[in-house]
């Protein structure tokens, strides 16, 4: 546990909350006994509620998992009553909250907005992975390597989707809150919220935005490959119809029956051969000036 003091306000970080940090809660600031059980673990769905002398709702924000290489669902829980912001994580969120100064507050309410604000922001910047790998494709998608380009688009869209699942469950707590907040702080609290979901909205927005480039991406990526193989095919037809007619030219030649032409003549196997080969020239050249292969 470590207790931050600001002009008026403190803030009490507890990470992995222990048994002693649960009864000191309860202690404290009177929390009910179904919350601080609730505390303990990480919670199955976000959720905000109001009480007599305090505010509490569970956060969700995303988190990159290098190892996993997609965003990964982290939990904050906050308790804020008028003088304190209580948050319980069972994570580190020090990238999240680095360099945070609680020296200048004096009130709960810019306290708890500027702690989920700079939340946001952390949002914003996790976002960067996305944008480099999108343009990363952007970059690979002409250059012949559409298999390549289909594995990365299809861990991208992974992430992109886990992200934007985290973040859009934001949307519903925070309403929420703003409905709250306006009973427990009093309508000055509503500008601050509003701030929030603005912000809110901008990561939203960001997202959908990469979301879309993937799509375009990889229906640019399906449609060159789709190109690729239908290459490959009209060049086989062309090739197995180039072959097929001397393939029977030649089977009629090789019958041994007594009215067969040309054989028995002098130098009939170089004839046969020679018509052969000249055939196949003259279809090769009709067929590449017809731009089938």
């Amino acid at each position: 546990m470590e207790i931050k003091k600001g002009r008026g306000v403190r803030w009490i970080d507890i990470k992995r909350p222990t048994e002693k940090d649960i009864a000191w809660l309860g202690t404290e600031f009177g929390i009910h006994p179904v919350i601080l059980e609730e505390l303990k673990e990480p919670s199955a769905r976000a959720r905000a509620e109001a009480y007599k002398d305090y505010l509490f709702f569970i956060y969700y924000f995303p988190l990159y998992d290098k190892d996993d290489e997609a965003s990964v669902r982290t939990e904050i829980d906050f308790i804020v009553t008028k003088d304190a912001v209580v948050t319980v994580h069972y994570e580190s969120i020090h990238d999240a909250m680095d360099g945070f100064d609680i020296t200048g507050y004096d009130a709960s309410l810019t306290l708890m907005y500027r702690l989920i604000g700079n939340l946001v922001l952390f949002q914003e910047r996790q976002l960067r992975h996305i944008r480099e790998k999108v343009e990363a494709v952007g970059r690979e998608i002409f250059k012949d390597k559409e298999r390549e380009v289909l594995q990365q688009i299809t861990y991208l869209k992974r992430d992109v989707s886990e992200y934007r699942i985290i973040v859009r469950s934001q949307e519903p707590i925070l309403r929420s809150l703003l409905a709250k907040g306006r009973k427990f702080w009093g309508a000055s609290a509503e500008v601050y919220l509003n701030d929030l979901m603005g912000d809110q909205l901008k990561v939203v927005n960001q997202i959908d935005d990469y979301r879309e480039a993937i799509r375009d991406f990889e229906d640019t990526n399906n449609q060159l490959m789709n190109l690729k193989i239908n290459t490959v095919m009209r060049t086989f037809t062309a090739l197995s119809f180039l072959t097929f007619p001397f393939m029977l030219f030649a089977a009629i030649f090789s019958m041994n029956t007594r009215d067969t032409p040309l054989v028995g003549l002098p130098g009939s196997f170089w004839i046969i051969t020679g018509a052969i080969v000249a055939g196949i020239i003259a279809l090769a050249t009709y067929f590449k000036r017809k731009g089938w292969f």
